[in-house]
């Protein structure tokens, strides 16, 4: 092929190992890597309008110049240009030819199975570069020097090392077919974009009830807002949806300097959404593992959220971690962007959501402020409503219905809610502590607590439910077994003349009374001892053997013999003791009287 001949674009594209659609487009451009193209349009079938393109052999790079030789070869022989039509199929048509690149296969002067040897190696090179995260660059620069170094140790002595360094040139075709092992590297350094773009199955939310499965999440507020100082600062949304109707339940908060959402924010937004009779309970939590989402742990006991004593609902909630990495498998991740594009845009102030990349109303000058947070927080909110009464797309899961439809469809079919009061959900968020009751009461945070089921209560230990992230004003009090006992209030002392301490203590004192008369009438009376001397009497009596011998002194080897003193009777010993008081008693008239 001389160099005043031009290429065809499929024939181009075999050869460069890539679609024609991207030779088309580097056309279009009118370069190629570098390398200003020089294309011929002419009149053809199919193409563009019935437009065809030619590109000159002449401005194509060097190296896909020589991978179109063979072609050259072919052309000298034969009168037809490259660009003719009908040429017949090689036989080996689709085979690879080359094993590694046509420099290194003419220079070195293996056998083909060396050869292949050595082609193997080298993509095995390629493929843990590329998922080590080696750049393009590197990865053909050092699969090079691995090519150079694998061939001298097969034996091969080069007469011309820069010939040779020339020829171990890795082709960019052999590293783009390997191109997939980034996967390995992406997997390893970057869960997120993995997870986002591994194979997912599809949920149907068909037949899914209110408030069946609910989603929590927290979520920054990508518009300037203006704090008291006047520095700049974006809200957080603590927000949780509804996978079944498409509803958000969410409030906003600010801080006045740098901080994050904690527990407690986090449940007083869950208790109002549980408190409203068009959301409610949760039969399903499914939130992150974030420190934020702590309080959930101690909701995920069927028997917590029923609360006895606090005359909570008998309805259990099952909450869910969702897996780390898994954004895409939580709908309200979706919901945040849609809502930021399509609502949260339209207003003044908004930055886009990326913060490395902030936009900008001018060259150097970030976007204004809309206002403060008191100003944003009914806009917000407008916002929140128009998105309810929305319809969706006919391909969502709403099937083209407004939250807001969806919702009432469910309310005409029968649907309603099971709320609780906010003061019962902080109730709920407790742990089990265990404490030690004394006359009655117990010491739990520094304060002394007690009520009458305590006054009443025999055993020395009871169960405290102190909630984990609110003061307590009452607590939940159960036995050892986690049975209710009751609610314990603070124990207030009072003065010693006010008349509601000795009442309080008479109270206490009857009632403990009252217990244990109670105990004492449930169980039968046993005389202790006469049980036990009968059950000394019922033992068989132990007869011991014979003594095997009786030892006795010598009376000259004797040391002493002992006499024992004769012991008085006990009414002897009383009677002297009696004259002896009597006696002293009659001197004691006789000096007084004289």
């Amino acid at each position: 092929m001389s160099r005043k001949e031009f290429v065809p674009l499929n024939l181009l594209a075999k050869s460069a190992g890539i679609s024609r659609q991207a030779v088309w487009k580097a056309c279009q451009r009118g370069n190629w890597r570098g390398h200003a193209l020089e294309v011929r349009v002419v009149q053809g079938k199919g193409g563009n309008a019935g437009k065809d393109y030619l590109v000159s052999l002449a401005s194509l790079p060097p190296a896909l110049q020589l991978r179109l030789k063979p072609i050259e070869t072919r052309a000298q022989n034969r009168p037809k240009p490259i660009a003719s039509r009908g040429r017949r199929g090689r036989a080996d048509q689709g085979k690879r030819r080359v094993v590694i690149s046509r420099q290194w296969d003419a220079l070195v002067p293996f056998d083909h199975g060396t050869k292949a040897k050595i082609a193997e190696d080298i993509k095995q090179e390629i493929r843990g570069l590329l998922a080590a995260g080696a750049a393009w660059g590197h990865v053909k620069i050092l699969a090079r020097n691995f090519l150079a170094e694998t061939t001298r140790s097969w034996g091969f002595r080069p007469n011309d090392p820069a010939s040779f360094e020339k020829a171990c040139s890795i082709p960019w075709t052999l590293v783009s077919e390997e191109m997939h092992y980034r996967k390995v590297h992406q997997f390893r350094t970057n869960r997120k974009a993995y997870e986002d773009s591994r194979p997912r199955g599809r949920r149907s939310i068909e037949d899914m009830r209110p408030m069946e499965l609910v989603v929590g999440d927290v979520h920054p507020i990508d518009i300037h807002l203006t704090r008291a100082d006047g520095s700049i600062c974006t809200a957080k949304l603590i927000g949780f949806l509804d996978w079944a109707t498409g509803r958000v339940w969410c409030d906003l908060i600010a801080f006045d300097t740098r901080g994050g959402v904690n527990n407690r924010d986090v449940i007083e937004v869950f208790a109002a959404m549980v408190d409203h009779p068009a959301f409610g309970l949760p039969e399903t939590l499914y939130i992150d593992n974030g420190k934020e989402y702590g309080f959930a742990t101690y909701l995920d006991d069927a028997t917590t959220l029923t609360v006895p004593g606090f005359h909570g609902p008998g309805r259990s909630m099952r909450v869910v971690n969702a897996l780390p990495y898994n954004a895409s498998a939580k709908p309200i991740e979706r919901w945040f962007g849609d809502f930021e594009s399509r609502y949260l845009s339209t207003l003044p102030g908004w930055i886009s959501g990326n913060r490395m990349n902030k936009r900008q109303e001018a060259i150097g000058r970030t976007v204004a402020p809309y206002g403060t947070f008191e100003d944003f927080v009914p806009a917000f909110f407008g916002l929140l409503k128009a998105y309810h009464s929305m319809p969706t797309g006919k391909q969502s899961g709403l099937k083209g219905h407004s939250p807001n439809t969806t919702f009432q469809q469910h309310v005409v079919a029968g649907w309603s809610a099971i709320t609780m009061s906010r003061d019962e959900v902080r109730a709920a968020v407790a742990r089990r502590v265990e404490r030690t009751v004394i006359q009655g009461a117990i010491q739990l945070r520094g304060r002394r607590w007690s009520c009458e089921e305590l006054w009443q209560y025999s055993h020395d230990k009871v169960l405290v439910c102190e909630p984990v992230y609110h003061a307590p004003a009452e607590l939940l009090v159960l036995d050892m077994k986690g049975k209710r006992l009751g609610i314990a209030t603070p124990d207030v002392p009072l003065h010693p003349l006010d008349h509601r301490g000795a009442q309080s203590t008479a109270a206490r004192a009857k009632a403990h009374r009252d217990a244990i008369v109670q105990m004492a009438r449930s169980v039968p009376k046993i005389d202790v001892a006469a049980r036990l001397m009968a059950l000394g009497q019922d033992q068989p009596q132990v007869i011991p053997n014979e003594p095997a011998g009786k030892v006795s002194f010598d009376p000259s080897q004797r040391p002493a013999r002992i006499v024992m003193p004769k012991k008085p009777l006990i009414s002897e010993e009383r009677r002297r003791e009696q004259d002896k008081r009597i006696a002293a008693q009659m001197d004691l008239v006789k000096r007084i009287v004289g």
